[in-house]
């Protein structure tokens, strides 16, 4: 049985898609754990960034086939995708192998995207004869823009690391195997930044995304900014030319 395994490395949360024996295909108790999963790390002041992943050398194919018809009529996929998009720590998906459907609709939930040279990446609904989840399309559609998108979902073809990296879908390519490393790597450097500022930015972009970012809720990041430790640390550390050691967490406000 597959499961959704949450493991740390230092401040750092490793969610990992575990289900080898199918290709880490997603079986429906295993899109019941998502948001428990990505709610525990929420809560957790003493994790920084998420760090999605697969068991051994594939992301995920997908759902799991033996039970697709009863997941097209669930909304547990969108769920799980919803809770690794809404989580206000940033998230970073590391695919290495096979990332197709229901394994796409995680990845494009993620802030950011590292994958293995290797890497493939298919929305396969057209061979199936059912319709994408509208969210995930709507992810796509902001990553990658329209023609990608109607590619993707028309032809059901595979998108090599190449191409998802020249539309948009990838951030990083890097060589297979090390696509973990990298991603854990990239959290760690964020970590040591002001978390404030992250935290601000992935409200307010993904705000922008919407379009229901309010003027109020912008004016209330800078307000804590300014208001916040990590601003003075910033500027102090600036002038006297070291390393800032930020502070701010989200359960100081």
């Amino acid at each position: 049985m597959g499961t959704i395994d949450l493991t740390r490395d230092g401040d750092i949360a490793v969610v990992t898609i575990n289900n080898p024996g199918k290709r880490n295909a997603m079986t429906d108790d295993m899109w019941r754990q998502m948001p428990a999963v990505m709610r525990e790390i929420d809560a957790d002041d003493t994790l920084l960034a998420t760090v999605l992943t697969g068991a051994g050398d594939r992301f995920c194919a997908g759902a799991d086939i033996t039970g697709l018809d009863e997941l097209h009529h669930t909304e547990r996929p969108t769920n799980a995708e919803s809770a690794i998009a809404d989580s206000h720590k940033p998230v970073i998906a590391a695919i290495e192998g096979t990332c197709y459907g229901g394994g796409v609709q995680m990845a494009v939930a993620c802030d950011l995207r590292i994958a293995g040279a290797g890497a493939t990446f298919s929305t396969p609904p057209a061979r199936l004869g059912i319709v994408y989840p509208v969210s995930a399309t709507q992810r796509m559609l902001h990553i990658m823009g329209v023609a990608a998108t109607k590619e993707m979902l028309f032809t059901a073809a595979r998108f090599d690391a190449q191409r998802a990296l020249a539309v948009g879908l990838l951030n990083r390519i890097v060589d297979d195997g090390t696509a973990l490393a990298a991603a854990l790597q990239m959290a760690r450097d964020m970590a040591e930044l002001s978390q404030l500022t992250i935290h601000a930015s992935k409200d307010i972009v993904d705000g922008l995304v919407r379009r229901d970012l309010s003027a109020e809720r912008a004016i209330t990041w800078v307000a804590r900014a300014n208001d916040g430790p990590d601003l003075r640390e910033g500027i102090s550390a600036f002038a006297e030319r070291r390393a800032p050691k930020f502070t701010w967490r989200p359960s100081a406000d």
